[in-house]
């Protein structure tokens, strides 16, 4: 049920790219593009927008999410830890090393860049529901040092900071577990403390998944089995809503010369659901250009 004084606006299906998991969607202003990954399957999507030409590259190890890095190409996270990606003569080649060493079955789910071009991805267990199967967080400086940073998730989500990175917010997709919560964020040593919950599934309306921020500091979530993108003010309050014609949305970027439009990723339930299309909406919210990650030249894990 929609609040008085709730926007609502209506996503449309812009391509169909029968994704598993649709996932990590990434605007490159510079080539129009917008490239996201298929986590299940092993492929990464790229497409131009919006007249929407699509390519598709197979994936050599299991990636949960990129972002741009500075010199181009992406930083993911994988099964392998973090790695540098890129797309050289229609090949994808991706460099690992850098850590944390994961133990077997285990991989790097969501991730983001905070203000500081540091990348951040939270592990995940191969059964989620085994008891003790926690994960944590783990960034990745530009220097390439790997930091363990904390926290205790079953399917960690939703990484975002706000304009300022003074606040992060993280969430946790799994039933009986999910929930939104914001912590006080101090940008110059990534250091998060004082965790209080922000949003439950009884307000967004579905399972917190995939995440953005918009210029005005307000956090738009997907609301996985519940067909929508919420938007939430600083307060945790919903004042708009993106419906779509599938039950679960995956993530949200901001994408177009004006930032302005909505890119949503999606799944198909057990792969053979309805679902794993992408699909936009252009809107009267802008969003932010996220931050880039700067490679350096050392690798070392710190614990």
């Amino acid at each position: 049920m929609t609040k008085a004084g709730t926007s609502v606006f209506t996503a449309e299906r812009i391509a169909r790219t029968a994704c598993t998991i649709g996932e990590t969607p990434v605007w490159e202003p510079e080539h129009d593009r917008v490239t996201w990954i298929d986590v299940a399957a092993g492929y990464l999507h790229r497409m131009t927008f919006p007249d929407a030409t699509i390519e598709r590259f197979a994936l050599p190890t299991r990636v949960g999410a990129i972002a741009l890095r500075v010199d181009g190409g992406f930083i993911a996270s994988t099964e392998r830890g973090f790695a540098t990606l890129d797309i050289i003569d229609g090949q994808v080649l991706l460099e690992a090393g850098y850590g944390p060493q994961l133990e077997a079955g285990w991989r790097m789910n969501d991730g983001a860049c905070d203000r500081q071009g540091r990348f951040w991805s939270g592990s995940i267990a191969p059964n989620t529901s085994t008891p003790g199967a926690f994960g944590t967080l783990f960034s990745i400086g530009n220097g390439g040092e790997v930091v363990q940073r904390g926290g205790s998730f079953r399917t960690q989500n939703g990484l975002a900071w706000s304009p300022d990175g003074l606040c992060m917010y993280v969430s946790d997709s799994k039933p009986g577990y999910s929930q939104v919560m914001v912590h006080d964020f101090e940008p110059s040593t990534g250091h998060f403390s004082g965790g209080r919950l922000f949003a439950d599934v009884e307000t967004l309306g579905g399972r917190p998944d995939g995440a953005a921020i918009d210029v005005d500091g307000c956090y738009w979530i997907a609301a996985s089995d519940g067909g929508q993108i919420v938007r939430l003010t600083p307060d945790g309050v919903v004042d708009a809503q993106i419906r779509i014609d599938v039950p679960n949305p995956t993530n949200i970027c901001f994408v177009g010369p004006d930032m302005r439009t909505a890119f949503i990723t999606t799944l198909r339930a057990d792969g053979v659901g309805p679902g794993g299309d992408v699909y936009a909406v252009h809107l009267p919210f802008q969003g932010m250009s996220e931050p880039r990650y700067q490679p350096g030249l050392s690798q070392q894990s710190q614990g």
